[in-house]
């Protein structure tokens, strides 16, 4: 699954093969539900369709809140992934000097305690 980016939504990219998801750049889609809705049924499937290691990457510039929300049911799917028996690790990229992506990072550390869950930043 291969999403462009647009002013308003991310880049988001699924792949097999590797197994590795990215999500990229500012979110605040005019429908979220639309937006989100394929990826979150695609790794909602993932424990039924995927084994083997899910890397996922997060360079997040802008997220609205309806797209956090979208964002947490994703990670809910990611976490269901690893509850299946599959290792997952999660890098969540913040850009220099923003600290409301590094809390943002760091509140869904917080909430998916079990996942390797890592909020770093790059310049």
């Amino acid at each position: 699954m291969q999403i462009a980016a647009t002013d308003r939504t991310p880049a988001i990219s699924l792949t097999h093969d590797p197994l590795k998801l990215s999500i990229s750049g500012e979110s605040f889609p005019e429908d979220v539900s639309a937006f989100y809705g394929e990826v979150i049924s695609a790794i909602n499937q993932m424990p039924t369709t995927s084994k083997g290691k899910l890397d996922v990457e997060m360079a997040m510039v802008y997220i609205n809140s309806s797209s956090i929300k979208a964002l947490y049911r994703i990670f809910e799917g990611v976490d269901a992934y690893r509850k299946a028996g599959n290792e997952v690790s999660v890098h969540w990229n913040v850009p220099e000097d923003d600290d409301i992506m590094e809390e943002l990072g760091e509140d869904f550390k917080d909430r998916f305690s079990d996942l390797e869950f890592k909020v770093g930043r790059h310049g």
